[in-house]
């Protein structure tokens, strides 16, 4: 199930992305808490005021908890636009890896953003974000190297597209 992030879902998210497995799978420098801090206050002023474009969201993502007793934050997914155009992203704690939240969660996004085309990408060693892509009706366009920025690691990254 997806939801709006609420601001109490933060600090999970964070514990989920300074995970040193997370973020090589990603490609990411993990940052600081204060960083990622400021960056969803600005996603939950942009939403309260109105200002986030037609299309664009953030969502958590939400699996029922093994015990069954309910539900539990097990990462994020959203559509932003990045370059003129909606890019689709998404994380996973690691001890939802290998479950098949990803492939759910992108689903349901896509049942919700309906513009097109929209685009992704994944790092090249990122083989089960580029199958969880493809099973949703992505299609690789291209392959470049892509160089260290203050947030990514330099590595080979997989264009793909949803038409």
């Amino acid at each position: 199930m997806l939801r709006d992030v609420q601001p109490a879902d933060v600090p999970t998210l964070f514990a989920f992305e300074s995970d040193p497995a997370y973020c090589a799978m990603a490609m990411i420098k993990p940052r600081t808490q204060a960083a990622f801090e400021a960056v969803w206050d600005k996603i939950f002023r942009d939403r309260a005021a109105g200002a986030q474009p037609a299309g664009v969201m953030q969502k958590v993502i939400l699996a029922e908890r093994a015990e069954g007793d309910g539900w539990e934050v097990c990462g994020a997914i959203g559509c932003r636009l990045v370059d003129g155009g909606h890019t689709v992203g998404y994380g996973l704690g690691r001890e939802h890896w290998g479950r098949g939240i990803s492939s759910r969660a992108l689903a349901l996004l896509l049942a919700e953003v309906t513009v097109r085309p929209l685009r992704a990408r994944a790092a090249a060693t990122n083989a089960a974000s580029i199958r969880v892509l493809t099973k949703n009706g992505f299609v690789i366009q291209s392959t470049q190297a892509s160089p260290e920025t203050e947030r990514y690691i330099a590595c080979d990254e997989v264009n793909l597209i949803l038409a």
